[in-house]
């Protein structure tokens, strides 16, 4: 169990630390490579400033918690360190895009690859740790 809350916090203060960073220094796009730019993007839905909204994206995220803390232990699902680690990330990264939703309305996004939308480090880590974690 402390590995899978160890991989939440983890991933829940990456993408908290890299939104500040480029919240906070991000002014105009900036180039890294022919691949890869960073753009601050806020991604607002009108959804996302009304309370029901914001109490039901809670009370989900709290239901995917306590549904892995359970798979985990029926020792069904979520058995191998991966799968945990995997199953940490992605709860985390949801967890980073929740708490900008009900800190201030929006989500921050900043990896632009050109091709794809905008998207940040938490999506990141909801898409690879679902992957890690389901993969057989």
């Amino acid at each position: 169990m402390l590995l899978l809350f160890t991989f939440v916090a983890a991933a829940l203060f990456i993408d908290q630390f890299s939104k500040r960073a480029v919240e906070n220094r991000v002014i105009e796009p900036v180039l890294w490579g022919p691949l890869l730019r960073i753009r601050k993007v806020r991604h607002c839905e009108r959804l996302y400033l009304q309370a029901a909204w914001r109490n039901g994206l809670l009370s989900l995220w709290h239901l995917a918690l306590v549904s892995a803390v359970c798979l985990h232990g029926s020792g069904l699902y979520l058995r191998s360190p991966l799968a945990v680690m995997g199953m940490g990330c992605a709860l985390g990264g949801a967890a980073g895009n929740l708490m900008d939703i009900l800190r201030q309305g929006n989500i921050v996004d900043f990896i632009d690859l050109g091709w794809w939308p905008v998207f940040n480090l938490a999506d990141v880590a909801i898409v690879g740790g679902l992957l890690l974690a389901f993969s057989r």
